[in-house]
């Protein structure tokens, strides 16, 4: 599916991609390929070049009252697109806007792949079409930037099934997370290795990758550690980090219920209709239009539809099987279901970092800290932050500074 881009005008925008059009032969536009190869690239093309001194005026908005870092490296803005793999093994294509600060002399640098917390599942709610001017879902563009103006080659994808009218967001599908962070990774160093004539910077992949994200992001950064060895052996996976983490779905549907009907169609898309069975799990009221409310809603307006507290939404039964840990005797295929996407825990041992705010009310802090404790005990060495006023939304920009310096820490 081709897709319209919606790209933010920052100050300068125009003079400085007329310039960098002027100055810089990139080839083709457009290049295409029939390989369906994991990681491989279907189209590569320019975007925007940011200078450091606007670099630090267009995030003021995403750090707000948090330390906001001095930007070091002007970045390049391209996008790219290339082959996945789906939540059950078969290729589909994937979109990414990926981002390269810009030397004169030849450099390593850790690849960094980030995924959004929730956004909504239909096609309108890709975050790389996010216009936070308008509707704020987290100054995703701007945060990516910020990294690579440290000198950190980061690469931003949408989750698979946003740009595809055929499916819908694989949300919280463990194998598409882990699958797209993993290739997402791929095709940067193919980028590199096939294309580096169409890069106007020096900086070249270093051996490290990290995989990090935001909410729902954090799950699947953890789900990448977990498939790292197994679906993609040659990427070396330094680390994974997670920002205000949902990392056990579960968790996630007794918390903060109205997450729950983008769960429920995702994974009824996955498993049939036969294993997600609408009418045991939502009360009737919400079942006639509840496909088309949650294809139709991105974050900002379901949060205001659905009701965050199950009572309201939930089936008596399930509720109760919910709430009083009889998923298993009650909703045993549901729960196997749930049980096959949580994350981290497969034993990687990987290290971790997870930045929590004490005032997250969708993952709450003792949830997260009895998750930490099954990921160490599974063998991670991970780094726990709790920080003191932070939202969920806020642990991003509050935890900036600890998140680089962990990925140049994991990454040497």
């Amino acid at each position: 599916m081709k897709r319209k881009m919606i790209l933010p005008i920052y100050p300068g925008f125009l003079v400085v991609a007329a310039l960098i059009a002027t100055l810089i032969s990139f080839g083709p536009a457009v290049t295409e390929t029939h390989a369906t190869e994991a990681g491989s690239i279907i189209e590569f093309v320019f975007e925007e070049r940011v200078e450091p001194a606007e670099i630090a005026v267009v995030t003021v908005p995403l750090f707000e009252h948090f330390e906001h870092p001095e930007p070091q490296y002007t970045v390049d803005v391209f996008s790219l697109r290339f082959w996945s793999r789906d939540a059950d093994g078969s290729p589909i294509e994937a979109y990414s806007t990926v981002y390269v600060p810009v030397v004169d002399t030849e450099n390593d640098a850790p690849v960094f792949s980030f995924l959004s917390g929730t956004t909504g599942v239909g096609n309108q709610c890709a975050p790389s079409l996010e216009q936070p001017e308008i509707i704020r879902w987290g100054w995703y563009r701007q945060n990516m930037i910020a990294y690579a103006g440290q000198g950190i080659i980061t690469v931003f994808p949408d989750y698979l099934g946003f740009n595809n009218d055929d499916v819908p967001q694989r949300y919280f599908s463990a194998a598409a997370e882990g699958h797209l962070m993993l290739d997402s990774l791929r095709a940067v160093r193919r980028l590199f290795e096939e294309r580096a004539g169409e890069i106007p910077s020096a900086i070249r992949p270093g051996p490290g990758n990290v995989t990090a994200g935001y909410s729902q992001g954090g799950h699947a950064a953890l789900a990448a550690a977990d498939m790292n060895l197994e679906y993609a052996p040659e990427i070396q996976l330094s680390g994974a980090i997670g920002f205000g983490s949902t990392n056990n779905v579960e968790t996630l549907m007794r918390e903060a219920a109205y997450y729950t009907p983008y769960i429920l169609l995702s994974y009824r898309s996955i498993y049939g209709a036969d294993a997600i069975d609408y009418s045991r799990l939502i009360q009737p009221g919400w079942i006639p239009t509840l496909e088309e409310d949650v294809m139709r809603m991105c974050v900002d307006e379901f949060q205001l539809y659905f009701p965050f507290d199950g009572r309201d939404l939930y089936t008596p039964e399930f509720y109760d099987a919910l709430h009083n840990n009889r998923l298993q005797r009650d909703f045993p295929r549901l729960k196997a279901i749930l049980d096959e996407n949580e994350t981290g825990l497969s034993g990687h041992g990987k290290p971790v970092l997870m930045i929590q705010g004490n005032q997250d009310i969708i993952i709450t802090n003792p949830e997260q800290r009895r998750y930490v404790e099954r990921l160490r005990a599974s063998g991670s060495d991970v780094e726990y932050v709790e920080m003191e006023g932070v939202r969920h939304r806020h642990t991003r920009p509050a935890g900036f500074a600890r998140s680089v310096e962990f990925i140049r820490r994991v990454t040497e």
